[in-house]
């Protein structure tokens, strides 16, 4: 069964930790799996993080920290000596190990490789080259091969000879003597032949296969296509290199998804679990940027065909900026929220978390959109008391509707609406009535002060 990571079992850890209390973790450790520990890490504070993976066998560490979402796994990661990365590193599949030391700071990155057994270091020097987004990027290196021109015994005793390298055997790739890849055989017609028969006598030729250079995208469509399980990677001289198993490709399938999504947002860069609101602001400040941009520029279209009205009528061209900058940040935090709940990276139990980073982000982006906004009517209007005001409004305007994006699918879901049906109209909607009713409301209070 899961184990269900709830606010209760959370507090208990925390004052576990408080406590210094190893025995409670390591209870807990023979109990939980990696993934649901790694869950259970997720929703503490950095030291207590260390405090726990410490006290996690470097075996058990690596299954651990490759269930961790990247930016959980990074910050881990740095609170750590390079002397227990290379454990950690020592005790994983080639892929993984891969991922964990690519994603470090080359000078690490080059230290923790130094410290590592042969073997290892000789799979991570094969595999760090390839593309991250690549079929090179993502296989791994334990795979069993036989030639073809064995016996269906001697492909058996292979097998049993590997089964502490290669975990989870569900096809044997078939090589010639060049070691190209020529066939494929499944477990079930291994068993079942003559143990005397010719591996090549039983073996599928039809292989499908993928060059070390596909992208990882396309690699994912094949094995949809085919319902494989497995598939093998070759090299440009058809040469069996490594082979990807559905757990990768089922990985690569949610990253493209996000991918795409997030693109449509213009949140592409931002992990859904990053808690930095500084590093989240980076990631979205510049689509604000450009639609405050977008925004001004139907502001003077507008204006072309309204230059004899008065200074009142002539803040209407703003219009479209305010409802624009109030919907964009609206529809960031919604999708980042609709997606995180869609694939499990955001629960109830962390609501408030994620609301505070949330609105720490609406926070510095309204700042920075109401003050370029701010000075380009003041000098538009030459008025720099409406240009305050304009900067006013669109900060508090930001900061509501990043509110109501962030708050909106998790009351959705509370309520069991879906929130990827619901969010959208919903945030849109209300977003641009409370722009208008904010800025209208502080520009009528302003021309009231100083009538």
């Amino acid at each position: 069964m899961p184990y269900v990571i709830d606010e209760k079992l959370v507090s208990d850890v925390k004052d576990s930790i408080r406590e210094q209390n190893e025995t409670f973790f390591r209870h807990l450790m023979d109990e939980m799996r990696p993934a649901d520990l790694a869950d259970l890490i997720e929703h503490l504070d950095p030291d207590e993080r260390v405090f726990v993976f410490d006290l996690i066998e470097p075996e058990g560490a690596g299954e651990v920290l490759v269930e961790m979402e990247p930016p959980f796994q990074e910050r881990l990661l740095e609170g750590l000596d390079d002397e227990h990365i290379s454990e950690i590193v020592q005790e994983l599949d080639s892929d993984d190990a891969a991922d964990v030391v690519g994603d470090l700071p080359a000078d690490r990155a080059k230290n923790i490789i130094e410290q590592l057994e042969d073997d290892v270091s000789g799979e991570l020097e094969i595999l760090l080259p390839y593309p991250e987004d690549t079929a090179g990027g993502i296989m791994a290196l334990e795979f069993v091969a036989i030639r073809d021109n064995s016996t269906v015994q001697e492909a058996i005793e292979t097998i049993r000879r590997m089964r502490e390298e290669v975990k989870n055997v569900y096809y044997l790739f078939v090589v010639n003597t060049q070691g190209k890849l020529v066939g494929v055989i499944s477990l079930k017609d291994l068993v079942l032949a003559e143990p005397m028969s010719t591996v090549r006598s039983i073996m599928n030729p039809e292989v499908i296969s993928v060059r070390v250079d596909l992208d990882q995208e396309e690699v994912a469509q094949l094995v949809k296509k085919y319902n494989l399980v497995t598939i093998p990677v070759v090299d440009d001289q058809e040469r069996l290199v490594g082979r990807i198993t559905h757990d990768d490709i089922i990985d690569v399938i949610e990253e493209e998804a996000d991918e795409d999504i997030s693109r449509m947002a213009g949140v592409l860069n931002q992990e859904i679990a990053e808690e930095s609101a500084v590093r989240i602001t980076r990631a979205r400040l510049p689509w604000l940027v450009g639609g405050l941009g977008g925004g001004i520029l139907a502001a003077a279209v507008i204006n072309q065909f309204e230059t004899s009205l008065e200074r009142v009528i002539a803040l209407a061209f703003f219009f479209p900026v305010i409802m624009a900058m109030g919907g964009s940040t609206g529809t960031q935090a919604a999708t980042v929220m609709v997606r995180g709940l869609a694939t499990g990276d955001i629960s109830l139990v962390n609501i408030g978390k994620r609301l505070r980073v949330e609105i720490q982000v609406a926070l510095f982006n309204g700042v920075v959109c109401g003050i370029l906004l701010g000075i380009i009517a003041s000098i538009w209007l030459s008025d720099y008391g409406l240009g305050f005001i304009i900067t006013i409004s669109v900060v508090l305007i930001i900061l509501i509707s990043g509110f109501i994006g962030a708050a909106a699918p998790l009351v959705f879901r509370k309520f069991n609406i879906d929130p990827a049906l619901a969010t959208g109209p919903f945030v849109t909607t209300s977003n641009d009535i409370l722009s208008l009713f904010i800025y209208l409301g502080l520009v009528t209070l302003f021309l009231r002060m100083t009538a």
